[in-house]
């Protein structure tokens, strides 16, 4: 009897046991299940901070590539407006007079400064050209625009390519520079026995170098002269 009693003892304990067994293992796997369901959604890029996270650094960037664009626009448009860049100091504009006369005489033809900047010229070098074959150099003479101060003023004339060469520095800080308008030189010519009748033209020799007293360049705009032979 008591052998029977152990048995049926044994046999409810092991099916305790199984029973146990299997509702822990489930218990187990569920809750395994569900944690590795939140921690896949909670390292999930489409969660909703870090999509606006995306979303605000793409407009951010297309901000700035907006502001780049339209600053690169700008620079360009103000670099178009200012041609004269390369010439920061102005424009100076020369004219050469226009005489006449007949062969064996001689005529005096005058240089002028018709415009300058508002800092003025402070110094200058350029030529002017004549044909030497009818013309022949027989006097330079510096003009009213250096007053009485004029011994910064000085000309070389070359007959053999037909040139006369200028050259002026202002001195004592620039107070004697050239400030208005007028002669900058008169330049008298013999016109040759054997000079044709007709128009010689007198022009500029080379483009030369102004600049104003804080010794940016200027830019000279020459008008040619000529001495028309009767």
């Amino acid at each position: 009897m008591k052998k029977v009693l152990l048995a049926i003892l044994i046999i409810v304990c092991a099916t305790a046991l199984v029973i146990f067994g299997v509702n822990h293992f489930t218990s187990d796997s569920e809750t395994s299940t569900s944690t590795s369901t939140i921690s896949s959604t909670a390292s999930s890029p489409t969660s909703p901070s870090a999509s606006a996270s995306v979303s605000t650094s793409s407009q951010s960037k297309s901000s700035d590539s907006k502001s780049a664009k339209t600053s690169a626009a700008k620079d360009s448009k103000d670099t178009k407006s200012n041609p004269k860049d390369k010439t920061p100091g102005g424009e100076a504009e020369i004219s050469i007079g226009k005489v006449s006369g007949a062969t064996g005489s001689t005529v005096t033809i005058p240089v002028k400064l018709n415009n300058l900047p508002k800092k003025g010229i402070g110094s200058f070098n350029f030529n002017i050209k004549y044909d030497t074959d009818a013309l022949e150099v027989v006097e330079v003479k510096s003009g009213e625009i250096f007053g009485s101060n004029n011994s910064n003023f000085d000309y070389t004339v070359i007959d053999t390519t037909g040139l006369v060469s200028f050259l002026y520095t202002s001195s004592n800080s620039g107070k004697d520079a050239v400030t208005k308008p007028g002669v900058i030189t008169n330049i008298t010519f013999k016109i040759k026995d054997n000079a044709k009748k007709g128009s010689i033209k007198i022009s500029q020799g080379t483009s030369g170098a102004f600049g104003d007293t804080e010794l940016k360049k200027i830019n000279p705009v020459f008008t040619e002269g000529e001495i028309t032979v009767k």
